[in-house]
């Protein structure tokens, strides 16, 4: 992005300041002073301005919200067996609400067109109704009970398998020894 030669000249102190202020993002401090954000990467770099924090996105907020719920704490007094029980619990209680909602999908699609006057609100609103979220919704939760079964086995599937082959002497069973046979005829 160049500028003009009859413009006033870069601020480079302002734009210093907010760079190391870190409220506001690179780009948009680029936008604000009329200056490339490459331009001042180069000159940040140059000079070793730091930032103090980074701007947060409107992203930025919701993945670290979600990777601080994702972060599970389970107390050591919790059994395993115990967890499992109350998360397949929860999966069918929100398998029973998506239940609810696909009994009723019509209606609920009648009620946000007649009560809702905001168009992007009634749009995110119907999206969240439609099939496609609905079975993305059932993907996940079956996903997560496989999971939770999965899980609460006792060992894992392979060394069930293994053992189930080794009692049967199938696939996976020692080899028998060889045999001789001797004829004295």
């Amino acid at each position: 992005m160049t500028r003009p030669k009859n413009d006033k000249p870069i601020d480079w102190e302002g734009i210093e300041r907010d760079y190391c202020a870190g409220v506001m993002g690179v780009r948009e401090i680029a936008r604000w002073y009329g200056v490339s954000d490459t331009a001042i990467h180069k000159k940040a770099k140059a000079l070793g301005w730091e930032r103090k924090a980074k701007p947060k996105g409107p992203f930025q907020e919701h993945k670290e919200r979600r990777s601080v719920a994702a972060e599970i704490v389970v107390p050591s007094s919790v059994r395993p067996e115990e967890l499992s029980d109350r998360a397949k619990s929860i999966a069918g209680r929100l398998m029973d609400e998506l239940e609810a909602v696909t009994a009723n999908v019509g209606e609920l699609e009648e009620m946000i067109w007649t009560e809702e006057s905001d168009p992007r609100r009634r749009q995110a609103l119907l999206k969240a109704l439609s099939l496609a979220e609905r079975a993305k919704t059932l993907k996940d939760l079956s996903t997560s009970m496989k999971t939770l079964n999965e899980a609460s086995a006792p060992e894992g599937k392979k060394a069930q398998k293994q053992a189930a082959a080794e009692s049967v002497g199938g696939r996976f069973a020692a080899p028998s020894a060889p045999k001789l046979v001797v004829s004295n005829k």
